[in-house]
């Protein structure tokens, strides 16, 4: 039987271990935090660890405020290493969810009209293959005298699209 846990029980923890939440066919069923439960110092220490790893000690402040707020993201107001002006933009992402740059939207809309586009394109090509060789006495599945400078031949025509653009 599935167990699910309501977002009360999955803040404070469980005193069950080795529950069995069936996250397949319980729709109910939430993810446990993997941050839930982790000790302030050993958290921190994880970060130093990870961020030592990665050499990222350019972004060693963001990293540990970024792991304190993940752990409980619903009381970051209380986290002491934020200050006023993480706070402040926590607050913002939460009652502003779609606020986002306009170049964030102008490259999401451009990249997906590209994709449509070189989906056009690989569909015109490969619906071409299927009679351009022949048409233009160039097949080289035949097996003829100039089957190799023929598969040359429509390989650098089908290349031709991808090396323009």
């Amino acid at each position: 039987m599935p167990v699910s846990k309501s977002h009360e029980d999955s803040e404070k923890g469980s005193s069950q271990e080795n529950e069995h939440i069936d996250l397949v066919n319980d729709v109910n069923a939430k993810i446990q935090n993997p941050f839930h439960g982790i000790p302030h110092d050993t958290l921190l220490a994880q970060v130093d660890t990870f961020a030592k790893e990665y050499d990222m000690w350019d972004n060693f402040i963001q990293l540990q405020k970024g792991a304190l707020v993940a752990q409980n993201p619903g009381n970051f107001e209380s986290i002491m290493e934020l200050n006023d002006d993480d706070r402040e933009v926590l607050r913002r992402e939460r009652t502003h969810k779609w606020s986002q740059p306009r170049d964030l939207y102008l490259t999401v809309i451009l990249c997906s009209v590209a994709a449509a586009v070189q989906g056009w394109d690989q569909t015109g090509s490969n619906g071409a293959n299927l009679s351009f060789p022949a048409e233009f006495n160039i097949a080289f599945e035949d097996g003829g005298p100039d089957a190799k400078k023929n598969e040359w031949i429509v390989g650098v025509i089908n290349a031709a699209f991808v090396t323009t653009c």
